[in-house]
């Protein structure tokens, strides 16, 4: 399903429960244990004649992790987008910008939807955008749409409202988390990050509803033209691309944070990777195979274009790409979290399998290997963690699920595929073996080793799997370690307490704990 159709099926059945929030205000989802806040501020608001950008900073001034939700996510590969919808208040004068997990139980979406929840640590602080084409389309006090079209209006006040958690979402301590077995899913297996994002099922039971909170702020004294309609897609004439003799891409702010905006992916790069892509903002294209592949975001010249129109886009990072042709700029487009297009600087395209632009930057191909390749580790982690629920339903004792339990290192490549026929995986499914598979090693259906003399009571910094050669069920020391799986030389290897590590050198590995 098209994530922009998802949009508006979320859009329609959360609406009726709008006015439930309205007057929260910080103080009033912020009452905790916590000395400190959760806070959210403007820093920057322009309208024109043709849309509304804002920026804005979310901060962390608690003593928790914030789980803050970026977006909604339904059966697709798309995992990175951010999602938030538009309302009018009763009193005519308020638009609301809201991003809120919590619905009445009553309705029914026609498929499950996931909220994507991102992670703020304490302390923290996090910078995103919003674009809204003008005038944008609100659902009306009623919870419809343009049931009685009645002309351009205008807001004199802007509301942002987005909803979160503070509690064990992360599943650090799997056994004692809310989410529990949601956190084991397939789906959350497709996480760019598993420790700064979580994807939950909006009808778990273990996600109470009234503890989600609410960040908001409201901007004064504005006028916002707005149309209450059902006309959220127009046609225009398509650009399209010509033979263009260079692109320029220029990544805001920069390809590290672009690419791997979460803390835990840059803690696998080396100081001087981290300054290299926080310096590296700008590519150019002149091969005439990666021009044909950004050909691939731009529908056909010949055909017009379904743009989305007056709906709020919401996003970390972006793109501005340019092309020229004979010398001069032809056309010009943002991409936004690396899935969705805004073009002019107004109208929003969104169409299936949007390509990523890590195919046309090689300063980044290598460090996203490692980083998959240690989001397998991450992945497996999880599996272990769960491995206790089929040993209950094995033994047929119930008590077991409390515990945490790791298979007979000789058999535990064999072990973990076998929870996955339960969970619709199939024990011989490609995703059931996936996480086995270093994305950089070449052939082999397994490329990591588990250390025998780690126990789930042993020390949280014990070696507990680590990267290797091709080999079915490997277990053993040091010894088997590789720093051959990547480029450049080095290896992942994943701690008793769920931390993935990096390791360069022969020094590095012979401090870890082994024993």
């Amino acid at each position: 399903m098209n994530r922009y159709t998802l949009f508006l099926i979320v859009l329609f059945i959360f609406a009726p429960s709008v006015m439930r929030t309205q007057g929260q205000t910080d103080a009033d989802s912020s009452t905790s244990k916590n000395t400190g806040a959760m806070r959210i501020s403007v820093t920057s608001l322009d309208i024109n004649d043709e849309a509304l950008n804002l920026v804005y900073e979310i901060r962390n001034d608690t003593d928790d992790d914030a789980w803050i939700l970026a977006g909604w996510h339904i059966l697709s590969e798309v995992t990175s987008g951010m999602d938030a919808g538009l309302q009018m208040a009763e009193d005519g004068h308020t638009l609301t910008i809201r991003a809120r997990f919590n619905r009445p139980t009553k309705v029914m979406a026609p498929q499950p939807l996931y909220g994507r929840f991102v992670r703020l640590r304490p302390g923290d602080r996090q910078t995103e955008e919003i674009f809204i084409r003008l005038p944008p389309c609100p659902a009306s006090q009623s919870g419809h749409v343009g049931q009685q079209e009645q002309g351009i209006k205008h807001a004199t006040r802007l509301a942002i409202e987005l909803g979160y958690f503070q509690d064990n979402l992360s599943g650090k301590k799997p056994n004692d988390t809310l989410v529990s077995r949601n956190v084991f899913s397939r789906r959350n297996e497709r996480l760019n990050s598993r420790d700064d994002e979580i994807l939950i099922v909006d009808d778990r039971l273990e996600v109470k509803r009234e503890d989600e909170r609410v960040i908001r702020t409201v901007i004064e004294n504005i006028r916002i033209p707005y149309e209450e309609t059902r006309n959220y897609t127009r046609k225009i004439k398509s650009p399209g691309l010509l033979s263009y003799e260079k692109i320029e891409i220029q990544y805001k702010p920069s390809m590290l944070e672009y690419f791997f905006p979460y803390k835990s992916q840059q803690s696998l790069l080396s100081p001087d990777e981290k300054e290299h892509l926080q310096s590296g903002r700008n590519i150019v294209l002149n091969d005439k195979q990666d021009i044909h592949t950004v050909a691939e975001y731009i529908p056909n010249t010949r055909a017009d274009t379904t743009v989305i129109v007056g709906l709020p886009v919401r996003y970390r990072s972006h793109a501005e790409v340019v092309c020229y042709n004979k010398g001069k700029p032809f056309l010009s487009f943002s991409i936004r979290n690396d899935d969705e297009i805004v073009i002019e600087g107004k109208y929003l395209i969104s169409f299936k399998d949007l390509p990523s632009l890590k195919k046309l930057t090689p300063q980044i191909q290598a460090i996203d290997l490692r980083i998959r390749c240690a989001a397998n580790l991450k992945n497996l982690w999880y599996r272990l963690h769960f491995y206790n629920f089929r040993e209950a339903l094995r033994q047929n004792d119930f008590f077991i699920r409390s515990k945490t339990l790791y298979p007979i290192p000789s058999e535990w490549c064999d072990d973990i595929p076998r929870l996955y026929p339960t969970l619709g995986g199939g024990r011989t499914s490609h995703w059931a073996t996936k996480p086995h598979i270093c994305p950089s090693a070449g052939e082999g259906k397994n490329h990591y080793a588990m250390n025998p003399n780690c126990k789930p009571d042993s020390p949280p910094d014990m070696v507990l799997l680590f990267e290797t050669k091709s080999g079915w069920n490997q277990h053993g020391g040091l010894e088997l370690f590789t720093f051959d799986n990547h480029n450049p030389k080095g290896g992942c290897v994943l701690l008793n307490d769920g931390t993935v590590k990096f390791i360069r050198t022969k020094e590095e590995l012979n401090k870890l704990r082994w024993k």
